[in-house]
């Protein structure tokens, strides 16, 4: 499991559902999540959480994308076994590992340094934070 501190910029309500705009270094996140700790507020630092099979990464990529999150990142580790690839990538001094399929990293010639961008869908990220318990979208 993945994880990574932001600080809650923006909190959206509408009816039982929650935005949430937060940043990491210089690059935003946005979360949708129903529930939401009422602790919770705009400077707050919490621990983002995330599956490394719901990473997917794009290199060379210039077309517009639904994923609601897209972050720069640096290669800095790359495995790739039989059928699975782990890709380490740092955003801002955070280490991710994003978990793909073999083919894909070898069709897109992925090598440590490439500057690539991850994709994470809003909705795939939790919010844990300090004295909070862990809260999935």
């Amino acid at each position: 499991m993945n994880q990574l501190k932001a600080t809650i910029r923006q909190i959206e309500n509408i009816d039982n559902l929650n935005l949430l705009t937060l940043s990491c270094g210089k690059q935003h996140i946005r979360i949708l999540t129903l529930e939401l700790n009422p602790n919770l507020k705009v400077g707050s630092v919490v621990t983002l959480s995330l599956k490394s099979t719901d990473i997917a990464i794009a290199k060379n990529c210039n077309g517009i994308l639904s994923y609601t999150n897209q972050l720069k990142a640096k290669i800095t580790h790359l495995n790739n076994g039989k059928l699975l690839s782990s890709v380490r990538v740092d955003i801002e001094g955070f280490g991710l590992e994003s978990i793909i399929m073999l083919d894909s990293s070898l069709k897109m010639g992925l090598r440590v340094s490439d500057e690539v961008v991850i994709l994470i869908q809003g909705s795939d990220i939790s919010i844990c934070g300090e004295k909070i318990v862990c809260l999935k979208p």
